[in-house]
């Protein structure tokens, strides 16, 4: 939401500074490009890569008002869409190469500037124009341009529709890997099922009734009544309809119980939707649960508890563990490369912040209180 008001903030901008008008921002001016922008992030929200049509149409409106030409208002609309989607490009490229998740925003922001006084200083200092004196060469300059446009938005929804592919095999890899992983688990069972039967058997051929009741309460007693417990414990689980969410809970709960780990979870409706993306919220809450683990795991009063709480305005996923060790400030918890454990170990709370801050409707609030360690990750709805 915020990327998109800056990127159509810029095209008004950019308007006004190609029909020469910059130092004359009137009231209407102002309110009909920030109402523009805030309609068009809503409007992206709804109906995603498609909203650049809307957008088009409310920059020419507003170039129409200006120079009252259609033609030229064209013109020059897709004129500074086009530079806006030369700058995205540059920006993403930028972004990816120097590794910086959150620097999109800043980059864009400092290009489209560096844009916009050098095209400034141009037009006032010399008499470049930049419409044609010709209505006739601005319609087919118009159409030329739009077909480019027409072009790039076609190729937007293919990146958009290879990505959503992307994202839904990663998610079926990860699915079959927990398939795979519970099938080792049964089999596991199974073989140690056949084990206790052939103890019993022993046992019953030679009527030592004494060693089957001593060997009941040793070993089989034991492990039916941690069985038991475990399930109960999870059986909230059934309750989350999101795939990826699910897959994520099971997978890293039943990993700290098979630690020794004390495990909760809680989920009195159910879950089944979020608005966020999926896998960002999969893997946030992967990092969240894999550092409780490893805070409780091993230690004889291990604990972990887990809840989701689903409100009319928001979804609550809250996990917390109890400490053991004393730990830093939270500041430094969260600096890349810092960790309790050791170097090179101190990626997932920085990692944690990243992609709750690349999703806008993401809060993470993080506690350290006298013998627990809290984080509350909230996904507002929007």
């Amino acid at each position: 939401m915020k990327i998109i008001f800056v990127q159509t903030l810029f095209l008004f901008l950019f308007v006004k500074v190609l029909l020469r008008d910059w130092r004359v921002l009137s009231i209407w001016d102002i309110s009909y490009a920030v109402v523009s922008s805030l309609v068009s992030g809503w409007i992206f929200s709804v109906i995603g890569q498609y909203a650049a049509l809307p957008l088009l149409g409310l920059v020419v409106l507003f170039t129409w008002w200006h120079t009252h030409s259609f033609s030229e208002s064209l013109f020059v609309s897709l004129q500074v869409i086009i530079w806006s989607i030369v700058v995205d490009h540059i920006s993403s490229l930028l972004t990816y190469m120097l590794k910086l998740d959150d620097g999109y925003l800043l980059i864009f922001m400092g290009l489209q500037l560096v844009g916009l006084i050098t095209l400034n200083l141009i037009l006032m200092n010399t008499h470049i124009q930049t419409t044609f004196n010709r209505p006739r060469l601005n319609r087919v300059t118009a159409l030329l341009l739009l077909a480019i446009y027409d072009e790039y938005r076609v190729t937007i929804r293919a990146k958009y529709q290879v990505q959503q592919q992307r994202l839904q095999i990663k998610n079926d890899t990860r699915y079959m890997h927990e398939i795979e992983t519970h099938y080792n688990e049964l089999r596991r069972f199974r073989h140690d099922y056949q084990n206790i039967m052939l103890s019993i058997n022993e046992y019953l051929k030679t009527d030592d009734l004494a060693g089957l009741q001593q060997y009941y309460q040793q070993n089989i007693a034991p492990v039916t009544k941690r069985v038991s417990d475990e399930q109960y414990n999870l059986e909230d689980l059934s309750r989350v309809q999101v795939k990826s969410v699910k897959s994520i809970l099971f997978s890293k709960l039943s990993y700290a119980q098979s630690q020794g780990v004390k495990v909760q979870f809680d989920l009195k409706q159910v879950l089944n939707g979020v608005t966020t993306n999926e896998l960002d919220l999969a893997i946030a809450l992967g990092i969240i649960l894999d550092n409780a683990i490893e805070a409780t795991a091993g230690h004889y009063h291990g604990e972990l508890m887990s809840a989701i709480f689903v409100t009319a305005h928001s979804t609550v996923f809250l996990v917390q563990n109890n400490v053991f060790d004393s730990l830093p400030p939270l500041w430094q918890l969260k600096e890349a490369g810092y960790s309790t454990k050791g170097q090179e170990r101190g990626l997932g709370l920085s990692q944690l912040s990243a992609i709750v801050n690349r999703n806008e409707n993401m809060i993470l609030e993080t506690r350290l209180l006298a013998s627990a360690f809290v984080q509350r990750l909230t996904v507002k709805r929007e």
